[in-house]
């Protein structure tokens, strides 16, 4: 079937739900509800057995380099400040929260210390509209997952390309997800000169 229809999970989502509603209601009755930077998001995609998620049209799931197990829902929201109902299509990194909430709080980034991620503030306060000038993302993941089933691999994404480099078997695979978000079509063979610049 293409719908959820797992129980378990769905009374797992709803528990959520209802979680981050007794959260903004907390926050509403200390009257902090105003003053109150929300960012909602996974680590991860859904899993990609069972019938508990779906990640169509992404391919696979969590534990995979694939869209379906790294492409998450980044919700933030702080009325008053942030613009309700706004969508933004820049693709984001979790490293991007901290420097994100230290610009949101006004605070300076320390001199000695480099952060990983970029200030998203103003992006947001642009209602999406302006960029990030971001050049690239980049995950490494040096270890094995699910019982040694899924190999360490690292990944890159430059524009509409995104290269994957498995650190054992299959070495590249090469994907536009511009014109195939699903990730059927490797195209390393076809764009070697992209796959070579990416790596």
């Amino acid at each position: 079937p293409t719908f959820q229809d797992n129980p378990v999970y769905a009374a797992m989502v709803h528990s959520v739900d209802e979680s981050v509603g007794l959260i903004i209601q907390k926050l509403k009755e200390l009257g902090l509800y105003e003053n109150t930077f929300i960012i909602f998001t996974s680590d991860n995609g859904g899993l990609d057995r069972g019938d508990a998620t779906r990640n169509n049209p992404f391919r696979s799931g969590k534990g995979y380099p694939y869209e379906g197990g790294i492409r998450v829902p980044f919700i933030v929201s702080w009325p008053g400040v942030v613009e309700a109902a706004n969508v933004s299509h820049e693709p984001v990194q979790s490293i991007d929260i901290l420097p994100t909430i230290m610009d949101a709080a006004g605070i300076a980034r320390p001199d000695t210390q480099k952060l990983d991620g970029i200030s998203l503030w103003e992006h947001i306060l642009s209602g999406g509209d302006r960029t990030l000038g971001r050049e690239e993302l980049i995950w490494h993941f040096p270890h094995y997952r699910q019982g040694r089933t899924i190999p360490p691999y690292s990944i890159i994404r430059r524009g509409e390309w995104k290269l994957i480099k498995w650190w054992e078997g299959p070495e590249f695979e090469l994907y536009n997800l511009v014109n195939d978000i699903g990730e059927t079509q490797n195209l390393v063979s076809v764009n070697p000169k992209i796959a070579k610049g990416l790596h």
